[in-house]
Order: structure tokens, then sequence, then C-alpha cells
């Protein structure tokens, strides 16, 4: 019985340890979700941009834009949920959620600002589920990463 306590005290010190050490090199836990934001927001612009290129350089259809908008969101999203939980190491279904909220709010808040209203539409809503989905799915693969 005795051995067993001590076994197990010296994984769980270990295992603070490593998380610490962790932390040290991640530079901590709100820099590791900063981080994770910009990679977001990084593939949002990265995507747009090319698609800009597409619709200016060839004759493509803007029509297309709001399926184009959604698959980004949903990169954008499962790439933050995929961070922020592989930084955290668990409970990778409420990391991944929460990243695909605080992106849709922040993405909300810049398109907001850029078109001077703050009316939330059905395709917000919309935007919201996939972002959720997509950080949720991301978050899952995120925290089981080898």
């Amino acid at each position: 019985m005795g051995k067993e306590k001590g076994k197990k005290e010296k994984r769980e010190k270990k295992e603070n340890h490593s998380r610490r050490t962790r932390e040290r090199q991640t530079g901590g836990t709100a820099l590791c979700l900063l981080r994770g934001m910009g990679i977001a927001f990084a593939i949002t612009c990265i995507i747009f941009i090319g698609f800009g290129m597409i619709l200016t350089y060839t004759a493509a259809s803007e029509e297309s834009l709001p399926l184009v908008s959604l698959i980004c969101t949903a990169l954008s999203a499962a790439a933050a949920g995929y961070d922020w939980a592989a930084c955290k190491r668990k409970r990778g279904l409420l990391w991944g959620a929460l990243a695909g909220l605080v992106y849709t709010a922040l993405l909300y808040v810049i398109t907001s600002l850029a078109a001077d209203s703050f009316v939330l539409h059905a395709s917000g809503l919309m935007t919201l589920a996939v972002a959720l989905a997509a950080g949720v799915i991301g978050g899952i693969l995120g925290v089981n990463r080898r």
C-alpha cells in the first residue's frame, strides 16, 4: 500500500514538473492562447487574400463567397481549437469550443466595425455553429496528438 502511494506521488510530481516546464517553454497560457488566435486569423487572411486573387484574375463569381467564408471559418476555428487544446493537454472539447466561440466573437466585432452596424443575422448564427463544431473537432484532435 505504501509503495503504491509513493509511486502515485512520484508520478504526480513528474506531471507537475513537465507541465511547469511546458508552460515556461510556451510562455504561459495567455501567450499560448494568443498564438492560437493569431494562427486562426492568419489562416483567415491567407484564404481571403487567395480568394480575392482568384476573383480578380479569373471569371469566378462572388456567389461562392458565403461557402468560402464558412469553410474558412471552419478551418480557422479548428486550427485555434487544436492549438488551444494542445497547449492545455486536457479538456479538448471545452478548449476547442471556447476557441471557436472566441474566434467567432472577434470576427463578429471586426466585421461589425468594418460595416458600421452591430446586427446579428441568421448567417452569423450559422457561422457560430460551424466555428463551435470545428473548434470542438480541432480541440479533440489537439488534446489527443502524440
